[in-house]
């Protein structure tokens, strides 16, 4: 409607410029003028009604739909089958977590998660230290990870790309499961790896589900932390910078990734896990570090940071500053 307007006040210009004998080169002059004159006028309309980002959940119903094809989606999956079949221990065929990419992963292989966000005034953005992950010039979020060893205690969450051996630590580790809801349209969520068990999104396995949407899952070890010197080492065996999820009530200065899921009807959720068996009980982002709405807020703590990552650490066997005996 604007351009119609804009082509009819146009079409009077030249009229009127030629009924008085303007040359040419003052009719290319005064139509630019009222171009960029009418484009001042209606710009501040423009803005202000593109400044509104309207943002729609969907309802329960909608949401237990998708709850309920993840969990018919792990049931189809071997391993979690052959474990509610069978009861019996599983025997994880792969031995690594990730853990978030600061620097260098040394010659551990590294994977990187394309998570394709909504496209509509992407807002997605990373904040404070978070290592090497990133928002693209899109507004997709890519997750830089080090695969690390999956036998050794991390004190926090680490990233998931298959089952692993949850009985560990002195106890059953917790797992928890971020639902995102991707764009809608022309999804290009993807990995890549150096590693070359992963070539694909098909390749992850266990709570990791992604195609045109994201169910990202994270180990936590047991809680309340076991009450002796771990025979277990801590992080990886490598000397490396890296990062995992982790939060706490006092905690002020930590790294965020921040994630813009869909606007429309989004059909977000978040679940824990105990080993194989669902927890219902509340989740609380203060020990996890995942703050899940509408959209999504990850926690970042790296391992250079003393006095978060150890001091006021829950998970860690120094927290409060008292190493065990």
């Amino acid at each position: 409607m604007k351009k119609h307007l804009l082509f009819v006040f146009l079409g009077v210009l030249v009229c009127y410029s030629c009924s008085n004998s303007y040359d040419l080169l003052e009719n290319d002059a005064e139509l630019a003028k009222a171009a960029a004159d009418y484009e001042l006028t209606t710009r501040a309309v423009d803005t202000e009604t593109d400044t509104v980002k309207i943002e729609t959940i969907a309802d329960e119903q909608t949401i237990q739909a998708v709850m309920d094809e993840y969990e018919q989606e792990l049931m189809n999956r071997l391993s979690v089958a052959k474990e509610r079949v069978m009861r019996t221990a599983y025997a994880a065929t792969i031995d690594v977590v990730g853990v978030f990419k600061v620097g260098s992963c040394g010659t551990y292989k590294e994977l990187t998660l394309h998570l394709d966000a909504e496209d509509t005034r992407q807002n997605s953005k990373v904040s404070g230290p978070v290592g090497d992950t990133y928002v693209d010039g899109n507004g997709n979020v890519n997750f830089k990870f080090c695969l690390t060893e999956a036998n050794r205690y991390y004190p926090g969450g680490v990233f998931l790309v298959n089952h692993i051996n949850y009985s560990q630590f002195g106890g059953t580790m917790d797992v928890l499961v971020r639902y995102h809801d991707c764009d809608d349209k022309h999804n290009k969520n993807s990995i890549s790896s150096t590693d070359t068990r992963f070539s694909s999104v098909k390749d992850l396995a266990g709570y990791t589900i992604v195609n045109t949407n994201a169910a990202l899952a994270w180990a936590y070890p047991p809680y309340p932390r076991p009450q002796w010197a771990p025979p277990f080492g801590l992080g990886p065996k490598q000397s490396i910078a890296y990062g995992i999820l982790l939060d706490g009530p006092s905690f002020t200065d930590r790294g965020i990734i921040y994630v813009d899921d869909e606007d429309s009807s989004n059909k977000n959720w978040l679940k824990r896990y105990k080993g194989y068996k669902e927890d219902t009980s509340n989740v609380s982002s203060g020990m996890y570090g995942i703050e899940g709405t509408d959209n999504t807020r990850y926690h970042v703590v790296l391992n250079t940071d003393k006095e978060y990552f150890v001091l006021r650490n829950l998970y860690h066997p120094n927290f409060g500053g008292f190493p065990y005996p």
